[in-house]
């Protein structure tokens, strides 16, 4: 763990800024408002599935579960979905004919492109104004938090 760099009320403000930020963007009148944009209505699990595959390739459906801590009950018809709408396509592992991976289709990664560039709309709207650097210097931010939290060890489960 690192040294403490930042002061409480700091990482108060933070932690409630980012709270507020992905209530906001799951709200169902913004998931609407992207849908529209996109012409792609999906939950956002099924998109965050779609990312997860575009970032890592070819998965298991075991591991493709495992990554979102849920059963393989519960992401399989998440699976269907996405596969019957052919953004995403299920092939055999050459070494275990019983298993399948799931991997983005082209028409996938052209949906996550559309959701992308609508998010980028909502956001180019609503941060109109504010000073280039500032926003950069965000982004960073963001970015190096994403990337702390995801080699950040998943927490022993409690007995």
């Amino acid at each position: 763990m690192q040294a403490d760099v930042t002061d409480a009320s700091t990482l108060t403000a933070l932690e409630r800024s980012l709270a507020a930020v992905l209530r906001l963007l799951a709200d169902r009148a913004m998931t609407g408002d992207i849908a529209r944009r996109s012409g792609y209505d999906l939950p956002q699990a099924s998109w965050s599935l779609l990312e997860h595959l575009d970032a890592r390739g070819a998965l298991r459906v075991s591991d493709i579960a495992a990554c979102h801590g849920v059963d393989i009950s519960s992401v399989t018809p998440r699976l269907k979905k996405l596969e019957r709408a052919g953004l995403i396509a299920r092939g055999r592992v050459a070494t275990d004919a019983r298993a399948f991976l799931i991997s983005i289709t082209p028409e996938g990664v052209q949906a996550l492109e559309s959701v992308h560039a609508a998010r980028r709309e909502i956001l180019e709207r609503v941060v109109g104004g504010t000073d280039p650097a500032r926003l950069a210097a965000t982004a960073n931010v963001l970015s190096c938090i994403a990337l702390r939290l995801a080699d950040e060890p998943a927490p022993a489960a409690a007995d």
